[in-house]
């Protein structure tokens, strides 16, 4: 199957996120992050790796099928083992700290490459000393 809903690719991808019964919440929630118009055929797709990539986290924080992890929006940024003590950065704000955010799973860095091929950035056209650049 190349394509299909988004529970479907889920399944595919990770077949124990399949069984979560707060998947289609985390569908429909994602269709808030995620453009249909910008990413066309290949919405599905990447609403189910933004789900993955959330489910991972969770997963990584403690959360299991009926419960979420911590609950906080940023990585982790330090973390002890006796007593566990566990310290969380601030959600992304920028682009700059989406890209890390998403980098943070395996499925974020697949969501990350999609999107470079399914959204076209702005570039800046400089002119230095006669020749033009574009950045």
């Amino acid at each position: 199957m190349a394509t299909g809903t988004a529970a479907q690719i889920i399944a595919v991808k990770s077949p124990s996120f399949a069984s979560d019964p707060r998947l289609n919440d985390f569908i429909a929630l994602a269709g808030y992050h995620v453009s249909q118009s910008a990413y066309g055929t290949r919405y599905q797709y990447a609403l189910a790796l933004v789900v993955l990539h959330w489910l991972t986290l969770d997963a990584q924080r403690g959360g299991s099928s009926s419960s979420s992890g911590s609950g906080v929006g940023g990585a982790i940024t330090s973390e002890k083992e006796g007593d566990l003590a566990r310290s969380y950065g601030a959600p992304p704000s920028s682009t700059k700290e989406a890209n890390a955010y998403y980098g943070g799973t395996i499925y974020g860095q697949e969501f990350l490459s999609l999107r470079n091929t399914c959204i076209l950035t702005p570039h800046h056209r400089v002119s230095l000393g006669g020749v033009t650049r574009v950045r």
